[in-house]
């Protein structure tokens, strides 16, 4: 949910139908991981990429189209994260009360993830925003590297992000007394924006740039993989062990395993293409920012109750998906495509999906 509002492709393509499975998919795996808690964390490292991805070809467009550039972004990212990120405070305020007020500096300019780096939040349940500041960080500066940077450049900067950031997060560990702060802090999980970015730099070089990494894509998905799977059996405290290693290599395991689904969705042919283009899938992802802001807040409200852990999985589902759905329909879609049903935007393309769902402490 990561963790903002994910753009469609950019404007010169068609849509990326199959993006809107990957959507779904991610935020089903952190609905699931929170409901369920199942080990599937990396939900938010596949949003990380896709934002990456997306948001790097929209705004390679516009310099190139030499169009409205930090006005028509900005004013985009306002209309499609803001009302529903106001709605669900109001929501929370009801449920939970107002104790996100008194650090409500982070909530006010998308600064939560160092909020809770801190431990100064409000409910839990509003954790989720950690990944959405985290993008509207990265929203800050992204821009401007892509205005300045030739395209060539800005493949190098984000293939060196790549490899500088796990360094970096090593470095930092000794600074820490958890893990929390590298999981949170954007400076930590730029790799994984960098991977998307580096994508969009290669596909929009050369449209078949992908096409000859595909086979490498589908080893790299089953490596790591494996190799998480492996980590979860054998060593289940690895990610909170809060060591150089475990918090240089864990997510760049993750990252290669989200760049890899990634790549091998927009080289998808056959049944892999059919099922991410599934209507169902496709939908769940349209509505995925608000799936992802929402699933936690109904989540605490039902715990309390007390029934069974699948039986409370199934129902949040189901009043997660009404609440997007009417939310969607009343007001999200208007803003998005306006009146008239159409994009405010070159060739039809236009902005809305997922932020990055984000992991809580629950």
């Amino acid at each position: 949910m990561t963790a903002s509002a994910l753009p469609l492709a950019p404007s010169h393509s068609r849509r990326i139908v199959q993006l809107d499975g990957l959507r779904a998919i991610a935020v089903l795996a952190v609905f699931a991981q929170h409901a369920l808690k199942a080990p599937l964390w990396m939900g938010v490292d596949l949003f990380f990429v896709l934002s990456g991805f997306l948001i790097t070809g929209i705004l390679l467009e516009r310099k190139a189209r030499q169009q409205s550039y930090f006005g028509y972004f900005y004013a985009r990212r306002a209309r499609r994260i803001l009302p529903p990120y106001l709605l669900l405070m109001v929501v929370s305020s009801i449920l939970f009360g107002f104790g996100w007020a008194q650090h409500w500096q982070w909530y006010a300019f998308f600064a939560t993830n160092i909020g809770d780096a801190l431990n100064q939040s409000g409910h839990d349940s509003l954790n989720v925003l950690w990944s959405l500041a985290v993008e509207e960080q990265f929203y800050i500066f992204w821009p401007f590297v892509i205005l300045l940077l030739p395209e060539r450049v800005l493949g190098y900067v984000a293939a060196a992000l790549i490899v500088l950031v796990p360094v970096l997060r090593a470095v930092a560990t000794p600074w820490f007394d958890s893990f929390w702060p590298i999981y949170y802090l954007t400076p930590f999980r730029m790799d994984l924006l960098a991977a998307g970015a580096l994508l969009a730099v290669a596909v929009r070089r050369d449209r078949n740039a992908l096409e000859p990494f595909k086979g490498l894509a589908v080893l790299g998905f089953f490596a790591a993989l494996a190799v998480l799977a492996w980590l979860h059996l054998h060593y289940p405290r690895f990610r909170a062990a809060n060591t150089p290693l475990s918090n240089a290599a864990l997510y760049s395991i993750s990252l290669v395993l989200c760049t890899s689904v990634v790549v091998i969705a927009l080289q998808s042919k056959g049944i892999v293409k059919r099922l991410l283009c599934n209507p169902v899938l496709v939908y769940i992802g349209t509505i995925s920012y608000t799936i992802y802001l929402i699933h936690l807040s109904v989540l605490y409200t039902l715990w309390p109750l007390n029934l069974n852990r699948y039986l409370t999985a199934a129902l949040a589902l189901a009043i997660t998906l009404a609440y997007a759905s009417i939310t969607w329909f009343a007001f999200e879609k208007r803003l998005i495509f306006g009146s008239a049903g159409k994009a405010h935007s070159p060739a039809g393309s236009v902005s809305r999906g997922a932020s990055q769902a984000p992991q809580s402490r629950a």
